[in-house]
């Protein structure tokens, strides 16, 4: 089903296409933020049923992704984004851009700009499979680049649970768990799953000697020149 911000008609319109409703509603909140009109198509009902659904083939994902990316066209969608690491990993990125009929942007390409500046990253993902996926991508780019990665599923049900940040971060210890990337050399800690924006202020507090990176801003940079002028 379609959800829409709040953002007026004449506004600049970016869909968001993400893995359930939880984190399709937090990139319509990203773009309201910024005076962009959304609307936003989850693939599945739940984090587990998300995980399920990257376990099909690869090229049943893909289909069905394109078939999302249309669907959000037709609506009005000037634009799409991909808000959904694990998602963008778990299917052919290039024959869904050769396939859309509008400009559709991932997580993965902003994480393979950052394999020019860094070698060493560590990687909090929503599961394995996404880590796998994420670490593939910096690898093709950087043949040198170590990456130290997580995964972990429960971080991402507590979200969608409504756990409080703070909460979140002293039960499965993230300020514990970035103390020791920064004494393995880890130079930057990539938040792989946009669910995880949820507690990126509170745990960017215990990142002292480690950069930590959400890939939201850069998308949408990427997308603006596919964006007209907002009509007056």
């Amino acid at each position: 089903m379609l959800t829409y911000n709040a953002i007026e008609q004449n506004s600049p319109t970016v869909g968001v296409i993400a893995g359930t409703p939880t984190d399709t509603r937090f990139g319509l909140d990203f773009l309201t933020v910024r005076q962009l009109r959304g609307i936003g198509l989850s693939l599945s009902s739940s984090p587990q049923a998300q995980t399920q659904l990257q376990a099909l083939d690869r090229r049943t994902l893909t289909e069905q992704l394109i078939a999302a990316i249309e669907q959000l066209c037709q609506a009005g969608a000037q634009a799409a984004m991909i808000y959904c690491n694990s998602l963008s990993g778990a299917v052919d990125l290039a024959a869904v851009k050769a396939a859309a009929p509008i400009e559709v942007v991932s997580p993965l390409e902003v994480y393979t700009e950052l394999t020019e500046r860094y070698r060493n990253f560590g990687l909090l993902a929503a599961n394995c499979q996404s880590c796998a996926n994420i670490e593939r991508e910096i690898l093709e780019r950087n043949k040198t680049a170590k990456v130290i990665g997580i995964g972990n599923l429960q971080i991402v049900e507590d979200i969608e649970d409504n756990l409080a940040p703070e909460v979140i971060i002293k039960q499965h210890a993230l300020d514990d768990l970035v103390a020791a990337l920064v004494k393995s050399g880890v130079q930057i800690l990539i938040l792989g799953c946009t669910h995880f924006d949820y507690f990126y202020r509170e745990l960017l507090a215990h990142c002292d000697g480690i950069r930590l990176f959400l890939p939201s801003e850069r998308m949408l940079q990427l997308l603006q020149a596919h964006l007209p002028t907002k009509s007056a």
